[in-house]
């Protein structure tokens, strides 16, 4: 697997591509921007590792740039400003994940291997329309994801081994909402749960929460709202 690691502070960048290596990655170094851009028509990765605030062009810019002409290529940003506009911009376009500054090589490492494994989001309603609708504003951003419209094929799809982010409502016939988080905690507890409702469930909204739920979402679920959530899901920064 090639990544391409682009950061301007020759420290951080060196200790970036040393660890990956160890780890068995081939890494190419990029200082800035514009360079990574140049790189990406010149060689092929897997994924790109970058920083958000650099010169000449922004990690933001390789994202856009990836997203046109490298589809599918996911790029994870890092960045030490997290309520910049930059950083929103980034969740709303798709960004796989974003990483805060400073924070240990495992953080990095592992949203890396998260990243390489081309997950689904998973959205889960017994409104069909509603969780196709979700879906497909999260693919319109270049984030793989597929919808289900119960809790009993949102388990079976989960036993595939394709899903690190569900996002469920927590209120359907059959297995709920709080049992597909019960199932998730027990079977799948590498996958990050994201719930939504359009009720006032302040008691099965803590239950969750005591669960190791993500985040809660009031419906109507608005699209960049669930991009960003996903990308923070994925970053590990969490939003209770």
């Amino acid at each position: 697997m090639r990544i391409l690691v682009v950061e301007d502070e020759e420290s951080l960048r060196i200790t970036l591509a040393a660890n990956l290596e160890l780890e068995g990655y081939e890494v190419i170094e990029a200082q800035n921007g514009k360079e990574a851009i140049e790189l990406l028509d010149q060689q092929r990765f897997d994924l790109v590792l970058s920083d958000i605030r650099m010169p000449q062009a922004t990690g933001v810019d390789v994202l856009l740039y990836a997203k046109q002409h490298h589809p599918g290529l996911p790029v994870v940003l890092m960045t030490a400003y997290t309520m910049e506009d930059q950083v929103r911009k980034a969740m709303s376009e798709g960004v796989f994940a974003v990483l805060k500054k400073p924070f240990d090589f495992a953080a990095a490492a592992g949203a890396v291997v998260r990243a390489l494994r081309h997950p689904v989001v998973l959205v889960v309603d017994d409104d069909a329309a509603l969780a196709t609708t979700l879906v497909e504003s999260l693919r319109s951003a270049g984030v793989r994801a597929e919808a289900v419209a119960s809790g009993e094929a949102a388990i079976l799809t989960l036993n595939s081994g394709r899903v690190d982010v569900c996002v469920a409502d927590l209120v359907m016939p059959g297995v709920s909402g709080i049992d597909l988080v019960r199932h998730i905690q027990k079977v799948t507890p590498d996958v990050t749960v994201i719930v939504f409702s359009g009720q006032n469930l302040r008691e099965m909204i803590r239950r969750v929460s005591a669960a190791g739920v993500f985040a809660y979402l009031s419906k109507p679920v608005d699209p960049d709202e669930l991009l960003q959530t996903v990308a923070k899901a994925r970053g590990g920064s969490c939003t209770h």
